[in-house]
């Protein structure tokens, strides 16, 4: 049901009209405010898909800036990507990149919690439903939380009657106070919700819990490496961090002991198993997703993101996360592109030069003269003949009867490659060029909370609390099931735990993005940084392969205000008890 479309009946539509852009979204005393509604239950399904609709998931179709004429992702905040057209991503952000004010939606949400008890259906069905919108509701804190520390928190509807403005003019509470509110509304949306979904995209018990958990590691991660400041409207006491390890903990460990969920394991071969993780729909890995529906409701990202045609290829994973993918035998990623002497290697075969990663690089990277349906990923640079090196921006430009570059780049049109690669993850094959062209779009589902995640969840929280047989376990769940060397006790590290996540979890959701914010790692990580390509060159004279890299794109700077959003000003010009974020 999740962000589907409907044909919503005219009393929802007056319901949905309360909305408006005053003071915390309060409603005028002369808008209908739709009561009606909950006596319908067609109405109120409809109600419920549009409170989903409105979390703003970083999905397939999630870009940046918000509502940017150009095509941006949030892997390219991080390095783990850059644009085909780097030229559009010069800077990491000002604070406004990742804005979502939405009280709107907690004004919608507020309106069905204080509407569906006495609703005239079974209370067993009212109960479901009033955990559902608690779960939206909590998220929709996180998300606001996670942006901009503490937030006004508001709970009840408001409602101006012309004159009581200065009651609605509401400050911020703390960041400390909001992460405790988000806990305590998943717990009782966890009591409130069945242990499954009865449509597909809709909560669950599970995914209350899935979402304390990654809640939960945000508020510890504050409260380990952050620092407190304008009296805790942002930042988290760091007596705190403990406490907040634990819960992340005991939320994923109660998923991990129901044992409802496991991880994708349908395939015998690991690459592709990763790969299909992402598009089965019959998946017992999922625990929340979000779904869409050919042609009411669909995702763009197999149209802008796969290989050619002219609009595709706009996410471009670097060289640094390439070889952050470890060997099968757990041996650091480095590609080996030179000698012991420094000369470059030849490779008569040039995807040999990826045999040994990890399988999970396959199923995430599309790198130069890998296996895609429409035919191997030529990505080649130029040609080398008696050492010149020939290049070209012209695909059709030949040498000695050979295309100087390839299909795939480098060069030429817009939908090759910046840095010697694609992303492969969440690419459907039987998506054809036919469709990108027309620009049909896709409806694999986008899955938002994953076992996988939980695992990493766990894991993370156990090492911060020194449970590090826990912590390896369940790195080495995942490690197993990507077919790569087990851990030993010793071995499992924070930054290993760290690792993991950045591999397992690359190009979901902005997942590296948050990560490296809530570890305060961002501004160290993201320093006058620029990333590297990798461009395979064909030698003419030994019909070989060599590889040369290059710093490709801007440099970026991750600023350390950019650690919250910035408050928007018109916000605070109509509620000026709110106060600005630091550095604003």
């Amino acid at each position: 049901m999740m962000k589907k479309l409907f044909s919503y009946t005219a009393l929802l539509m007056l319901l949905l009209a309360c909305s408006c852009s005053s003071v915390l979204d309060i409603a005028p005393q002369n808008i209908i405010q739709g009561k009606d509604v909950f006596s319908n239950e067609s109405a109120i399904k409809a109600y419920l898909a549009t409170l989903y609709n409105k979390i703003p998931i970083q999905d397939n179709n999630y870009q940046i800036p918000i509502n940017a004429p150009n095509i941006n992702y949030m892997s390219q905040l991080t390095g783990e990507s850059l644009n085909n057209a780097y030229r559009w991503m010069n800077s990491v952000g000002d604070g406004t990149w990742l804005q979502w004010w939405g009280y709107d939606a907690v004004r919608d949400a507020n309106e069905f919690l204080e509407n569906i008890s006495t609703a005239e259906f079974p209370d067993d069905q009212k109960k479901e439903w009033e955990g559902q919108v608690l779960f939206i509701r909590a998220y929709y804190y996180f998300e606001l939380v996670k942006r901009y520390g503490g937030v006004p928190l508001i709970t009840k509807v408001q409602n101006f009657n012309g004159s009581n403005l200065d009651s609605l003019q509401v400050p911020r509470n703390t960041e400390k106070e909001i992460y405790d509110f988000v806990a305590s509304e998943l717990d009782k949306a966890a009591q409130l919700m069945g242990e499954t979904s009865a449509e597909r995209g809709e909560a669950n018990r599970y995914a209350a819990y899935a979402l304390k958990a990654r809640a939960m590691l945000y508020a510890a991660a504050e409260a380990e490496y952050g620092h407190v400041a304008l009296n805790g409207l942002v930042g988290m006491p760091a007596s705190e961090a403990d406490h907040y390890w634990q819960a992340a903990y005991d939320a994923a460990k109660k998923i991990i002991d129901d044992k409802k969920y496991s991880l994708y394991a349908k395939q015998d071969d690991k690459a592709e198993n990763f790969a299909d993780l992402f598009l089965d729909q019959d998946n017992p890995e999922t625990i929340f997703a979000e779904y869409y529906s050919y042609p009411d409701r669909v995702q763009s990202y197999d149209n802008r993101a796969r290989p050619k045609p002219e609009n595709g290829g706009h996410v471009c994973p670097t060289l640094e996360m390439a070889e952050a993918f470890e060997y099968t035998d757990g041996s650091d990623g480095k590609l080996k592109l030179t000698d012991s002497q420094g000369n470059p290697i030849e490779y008569k075969d040039p995807a040999a030069l990826f045999a040994g990663k990890d399988p999970r690089f396959a199923a995430t990277i599309l790198y130069p003269f890998s296996s895609w349906p429409t035919g191997d990923v030529e990505v080649r640079a130029g040609i080398i003949d008696n050492g010149q090196t020939i290049t070209t921006n012209d695909y059709n430009q030949l040498y000695q009867g050979m295309h100087i570059i390839g299909d795939h780049g480098i060069g030429g049109n817009l939908g090759n490659t910046t840095t010697g690669f694609y992303v492969r993850k969440y690419l459907d094959p039987a998506y054809t060029e036919t469709d990108a062209a027309v620009s049909r779009g896709n409806d694999n589902p986008y899955i938002d909370m994953r076992y996988g995640e939980v695992l990493l969840n766990y894991a993370e929280a156990a090492i911060e609390l020194g449970k590090v047989s826990d912590a390896a376990w369940a790195v080495n769940e995942i490690r197993g099931r990507a077919g790569i060397k087990l851990l030993g006790d010793g071995e499992v590290t924070r930054d290993r735990v760290r690792h993991e996540r950045q591999v397992e979890m690359a190009f979901e959701g902005g997942r590296r993005y948050w990560d490296t914010r809530r570890w305060r790692l961002a501004d160290k990580l993201i320093n006058n940084t620029k990333f590297t390509a990798l461009y395979p060159y064909y030698n003419f004279k030994d019909k070989a392969y060599i590889f040369k890299t290059l710093k490709v794109g801007y440099a970026l700077t991750f600023y350390p205000k950019l650690y919250y959003e910035r408050i928007p000003p018109a916000e605070i010009s109509k509620d000026p008890k709110l106060i600005q974020n630091p550095n604003y």
